[in-house]
C-alpha cells in the first residue's frame, strides 16, 4: 500500500489528511528479524492482536479515561492475567531478591596491602573498587546502565595479574569478540604488560570452538568440523523436509526459518519441541510430529556431514562438561578464574557451562544488569542473573549505581521506568552530571506532523554545533520511522539505518565461503548442496547422489551431461586444497571458477566481485583456513552492505545520524535520543500484552532506549496510528507510570 502523500497545511488540509488516512490505513513495511525488527510472521501476529481490539475509537481493553497523557493514569491499562505457575515463579524470584536486599548493609573492608602499578583506589569509585578487589569466590555485580562495567572488568583482570594470578588461568566470556579484545587491550595498556593476552577472552561460541577442537580426540568428535550459521541451518532443515517428502498441504507447512527458530528455541531453553510449539506456536500443533521428525533427520545429517550449528557448540560443550569427568577436570584446572560479561543475556545452556567450569573453586564473577535483559527471542533468560545467589548463597552482591553517561534529569526519568518493574534488583542510578532540561514528551496530530517536528529538532541540534552522528532515532520496529525517513530524504539530511543485509549474508559471499568449507571439510553436505545447484542439470536429488559418491570416492557420473562441469569444479577444489598456498590464493583460485557462474546469474556481477576482493583482504590476516572460517561464522565482518546511507549534503558535513532498532542500540550512546511512535500497542508491542514476562521485557527495552541518551531525550507520538482495522491512540503505559515531575509534556 502506498504512502499517503498529503502535505501539512491549514485545518482543511489536516481534515483531508485524516480522512485519507482512515480510508487507506497505514501499511507498515515488513522487514528484519523476529525480536529485533519485525518479521513477516511476527507482524501478522501483531496485526491479528490489534484486530482483537476492534476498529473505530480507542481500543476497548482500556477503560474510562481520556487518551491524553496529561490525564491518563496507569490504572487505565489492564494487567496481564497470571497463571498459578507464573505467580509461583514470580514469588520465588522476589524471595531470592528480597533475601539479598535484606542482608545487613555491612561495609566491606577494602584492603590494598601493597604498592601496585595502578592506583585502584584513586581511579575507581567505591563500588567499582569492591568488585575489582574481590577476586576469590562467587561475585555478582549488578552494574546499571552507563556505570562503567567495562572498567570494572578491565581493572579486575589487572588486579588479579598484579596479585600473581597467572593470566592463562583467567577466562573472560563476553558477547562479542570485539568487546573482549578491547578489554584485554586496555589491560595490556594500563599495566604495560603483554602477558594480558594470555587471558582467554571471547564469546561463548568462540571458547567452545577452541576447546572442542583442542580436546576433540578426548570427546570423540572430528576436529575439522565446519560451523554453519542460522541461514545455513534453515537451508539444511529445508533439505531434510524435502528428503522426508513432507509436502505442503491445504494448510501451509511452516517455513524453514520458523522450524529453525522452534528447534533452536527448544535447545537453548532445555525444552522439547512439543513444549515450545504448545506454549508459543499453538497454531502449529498439528505439525509437531513432522517437526520432531525433521529435527531427528537434521541431527543425523549434521553428524554425517561433520558440521556444527551455533547451538551444537553450546550443547556439546555443556554435555561434555557434564558427562566427561576427565574433560571437566582439565578445563577446571586450566581456567581457575571465570568472568562473564552481560550475564543477563546468557541462556540456560550457557549458565550451566559457567557453573561446570567454576566447579568447587567457585571463583566466578558475573557482571550484568537485569534491567537490560532484552534478548529472550534469542534464548536469553533474565532469571540467570536473578537466580545467581540461589546457586551461590555465599556470593557477594555489589551494585554499581553511579552513572557516567547521562545527566541526572534523564536518570530520574529512567529510574522511574525500571522501578515500576514487577521483578528485578532495585537500583537508583545517580550522576554528577547536571542539567536543567527535563526529558520531553510530545504528542502530535498525526505521523507526518510528528516526523516534521523530529526532523526540525535534528536540524536544531546541527545548528547548535552538535554533529549529526551524535543523534539517534531509536524505534521498536523499523516501520515506526517510515515517515521520519521520508522527511529526512525530502530535506537531504544524511542518515544511516542500522540493519539490512550484512556482508556475510550476501549470496555470493556465502557461495565463496561454501567452496572454502568444502576445501576444509569434504563431508560438508550443506556447502556441497549450495554450490552444486549452479551446475546445469543438477537438482536436489542428483546433488544428493553426487555428494554421496564424492564422499565415498566412487565414480562421479562420468557419462552424465554435467560431467565436464563437475570435473572442472572438483579440479578447482583440489587445486585450492593445496596446503602450500595461502588462503587469499585459495580464494583467488575459487574466484576464477566462480566469476563466470556469477556473471551468468547476476546483472551486477562486477559489483559483487568487489565483495570477493574484500574477502581476500580479510583472509590475508589468517594463516589457518579453519581459523578464518570459524571467525567468519562466529564473529562475521562488521561491514554492512545493507546499511542505507543517504548522500552527504556536501563533503565537509558530519557523519550521518543513526536510525536504529532499540535492540541494535544496546551498549551504545548518543548526545540526543529521539524515540517516536510511543503508543501502547507499539511500545510495548501488542503481542506482549497478555504475558507478564513479555510486558516486562518490553519495559526493559524502553528503559534501554531511554538510557542511551547522554544529554537530551525526546519521546514523541502521533495522536493515533491505524493499522488495518485497528486504531491505537493511547500513550505507552510505561509513560503513564512515570511521575509527571520527571518530564515535560506538551
Amino acid at each position: 500500500m502506498a504512502d499517503i502523500d498529503i502535505s501539512a497545511g491549514d485545518s482543511g488540509e489536516k481534515e483531508k489528511r485524516i480522512t485519507a488516512f482512515e480510508k487507506k490505513g497505514s501499511d507498515p513495511p515488513v522487514q528484519g528479524s523476529a525480536g529485533d525488527d519485525e518479521s513477516e510472521d511476527s507482524f501478522m501476529d501483531f496485526v491479528e492482536g490489534l484486530a482483537l481490539k476492534g476498529s473505530g475509537g480507542a481500543p476497548d481493553i482500556y477503560h474510562g479515561q481520556g487518551t491524553d497523557l496529561s490525564v491518563i493514569k496507569a490504572s487505565a491499562y489492564p494487567e496481564a492475567e497470571l497463571s498459578g505457575a507464573e505467580i509461583k515463579k514470580l514469588d520465588e524470584l522476589k524471595s531470592i531478591i528480597q533475601s539479598i536486599e535484606n542482608k545487613p548493609a555491612g561495609t566491606y573492608e577494602i584492603k590494598i596491602g601493597k604498592t601496585y602499578k595502578i592506583n585502584y583506589a584513586g581511579e575507581l569509585n567505591r563500588a567499582q573498587l569492591e568488585a575489582v578487589t574481590q577476586i576469590n569466590g562467587p561475585v555478582l555485580v549488578i552494574a546499571g546502565a552507563g556505570s562503567g562495567k567495562t572498567r570494572v572488568i578491565v581493572y579486575r583482570v589487572a588486579f588479579m595479574m598484579e596479585n600473581g594470578i597467572n593470566p592463562g588461568e583467567v577466562l573472560l566470556l563476553t558477547f562479542t569478540r570485539k568487546a573482549a579484545g578491547e578489554m584485554l587491550g586496555r589491560v595490556q595498556q594500563i599495566l604495560a604488560d603483554s602477558s594480558a593476552q594470555k587471558v582467554f577472552g571471547g564469546t561463548f561460541h568462540a571458547f567452545s570452538n577452541y576447546v572442542l577442537r583442542k580436546y576433540s580426540s578426548l570427546l570423540n568428535i572430528p576436529n575439522n568440523f565446519t560451523i554453519i550459521d542460522e541461514e545455513d541451518s534453515a537451508d539444511t532443515i529445508d533439505l531434510i523436509r524435502s528428503g522426508l517428502k513432507i509436502e505442503k498441504r491445504e494448510k501451509a507447512f511452516p517455513r524453514k526459518n520458523r522450524i529453525q527458530e522452534i528447534i533452536s528455541s527448544a535447545r537453548n531453553r532445555n525444552l522439547t519441541i512439543r513444549e515450545v510449539i504448545e506454549n508459543e506456536f499453538s497454531g502449529l500443533r498439528e505439525f509437531i510430529g513432522n517437526i520432531e521428525l525433521i529435527n531427528q533427520g537434521y541431527e543425523k545429517y549434521k553428524k554425517l556431514s561433520r558440521i556444527f550449528d551455533y547451538d551444537d557448540l553450546m550443547d556439546i560443550l555443556r554435555n561434555s562438561l557434564r558427562d566427561n569427568k576427565l574433560f571437566r577436570k582439565k578445563l577446571q584446572n586450566e581456567y581457575r578464574h571465570i568472568m562473564v560479561d552481560e550475564y543477563q543475556d546468557t541462556n540456560v545452556i550457557q549458565k550451566e557451562i559457567v557453573e561446570y567450569l567454576a566447579g568447587e573453586a567457585r571463583n566466578v564473577l558475573v557482571v550484568g544488569d537485569d534491567s537490560q535483559s532484552i534478548y529472550s527471542f534469542r534464548g536469553a533468560n533474565y532469571e540467570n542473573i536473578l537466580r545467581f545467589p540461589q546457586k551461590y548463597p555465599e556470593c557477594r552482591v555489589i551494585k554499581i549505581e553511579e552513572n557516567y553517561r547521562s545527566n541526572q534529569k534523564i536518570l530520574d526519568f529512567t529510574n522511574d521506568i525500571i522501578l515500576n518493574a514487577r521483578i528485578g534488583y532495585k537500583k537508583r542510578l545517580y550522576s554528577k552530571i547536571t542539567c536543567d532540561t527535563l526529558p520531553v514528551v510530545r504528542k502530535f496530530y498525526d505521523q507526518e506532523t510528528e516526523a516534521e517536528f523530529v526532523v526540525d529538532r535534528i536540524l536544531e541540534y546541527r545548528e547548535k554545533g552538535i554533529s549529526l552522528n551524535q543523534i539517534a532515532v531509536l524505534v521498536r520496529a523499523f516501520w515506526h520511522a517510515r515517515y521520519i525517513e521520508a522527511e529526512l530524504n525530502k530535506r537531504s539530511i544524511p542518515y544511516v539505518a542500522v540493519g539490512g543485509l550484512k556482508f556475510n549474508e550476501r549470496k555470493h559471499v556465502k557461495d565463496m565461503i561454501s567452496y572454502l568449507r568444502i576445501v576444509l571439510n569434504p563431508y560438508d553436505a550443506v556447502a556441497w548442496h549450495r554450490i552444486l545447484k549452479y551446475i546445469q542439470g543438477v537438482g536436489f536429488i542428483t546433488a544428493g547422489k553426487i555428494i554421496e559418491k564424492i564422499v565415498s570416492g566412487k565414480d562421479t557420473f562420468e557419462k552424465a551431461r554435467f560431467a565436464d562441469e563437475l570435473r572442472r569444479l572438483l579440479g578447482t577444489l583440489e587445486k585450492a586444497r593445496d596446503n602450500n598456498i595461502t588462503i587469499p590464493q585459495k580464494i583467488e583460485i575459487i574466484r576464477n571458477y566462480y566469476a563466470p557462474v556469477l556473471q551468468a546469474r547476476e546483472y551486477d556481477y562486477q559489483v559483487r566481485l568487489l565483495d570477493i576482493n574484500v574477502l581476500i583482504d580479510l583472509a590475508s590476516r589468517y594463516e589457518s583456513l579453519e581459523k578464518f572460517l570459524t571467525d567468519f561464522a562466529l564473529d562475521p565482518p562488521s561491514r554492512n552492505f545493507g546499511t542505507k546511507t543517504i548522500p552527504l549534503i556536501d563533503e565537509t558535513e558530519d557523519k550521518p545520524l543513526t536510525i536504529s532498532t532499540i535492540h541494535s542500540a544496546k551498549g551504545l550512546e548518543w548526545y540526543g535520543v529521539i524515540i517516536p511512535h510511543a503508543l501502547d500497542g507499539l511500545i510495548p508491542s501488542v503481542r506482549s500484552l497478555k504475558n507478564i514476562e513479555e510486558i516486562e521485557e518490553e519495559r526493559r527495552l524502553f528503559y534501554v532506549a531511554c538510557s542511551r541518551a547522554r544529554q537530551d531525550l525526546l519521546i514523541t507520538m502521533p495522536s493515533y496510528v491505524t493499522v488495518y482495522n485497528a486504531f491505537l491512540s493511547y500513550p505507552s503505559r510505561f509513560l503513564a507510570e512515570i511521575s509527571r515531575d520527571k518530564f515535560y509534556y506538551e
